[in-house]
């Protein structure tokens, strides 16, 4: 699946640091905002369920990519919902589910606890480092920046995928 992909995991990075470069902020609402409620409406989940978003940006950049590309993207929405069903998705489709470093952009992961986001940025040789794009990193209350670059480590990962 990996390669026949390529390009709609290229275009997907260009879309998130597109969005990144909004300054997207939750500013309507907890887990909602101006460009936060497109993420959430592709991914099918009520606007007033008040999810965590981070899959759903990630599922936003990939449909819209795959999209563009005429092609399909095979995780379904529902799935960018939650950490475990996205795990679950993966363990389904091993072909999809990436050992070791390298990563590549566009490779999605699950960290630990269950946040989703995607790698913009290819590893360095000997890093455990991953350069990555992450939604649903700050709260209304606080106003913070919500779409954000971010560096984390490989060892906080519980999955990885490639589509």
């Amino acid at each position: 699946m990996s390669s026949n992909f390529a390009d709609v995991r290229t275009l997907a990075v260009s879309i998130a640091l597109e969005e990144v470069a909004k300054k997207v902020v939750e500013d309507t609402g907890p887990n909602r905002g101006t460009h936060i409620d497109k993420y959430i409406k592709r991914a099918n989940s009520p606007l007033d369920a008040a999810h965590n978003w981070c899959g759903m940006f990630v599922n936003w950049c990939f449909t819209e990519a795959a999209n563009r590309c005429g092609k399909i993207f095979p995780i379904s929405g529902g799935t960018m919902w939650s950490g475990p069903k996205l795990k679950n998705w993966a363990l389904s489709h091993w072909e999809s589910m990436v050992w070791e470093m390298p990563l590549l952009p566009g490779d999605i992961y699950v960290m630990n606890k269950g946040h989703i986001g995607m790698v913009y940025a290819p590893t360095h040789e000997g890093s455990s480092l991953m350069f990555t794009i992450d939604g649903n990193q700050s709260t209304f209350e606080d106003g913070g920046i919500s779409l954000k670059k971010r560096t984390r480590d490989f060892a906080d990962m519980d999955v990885l995928i490639r589509i």
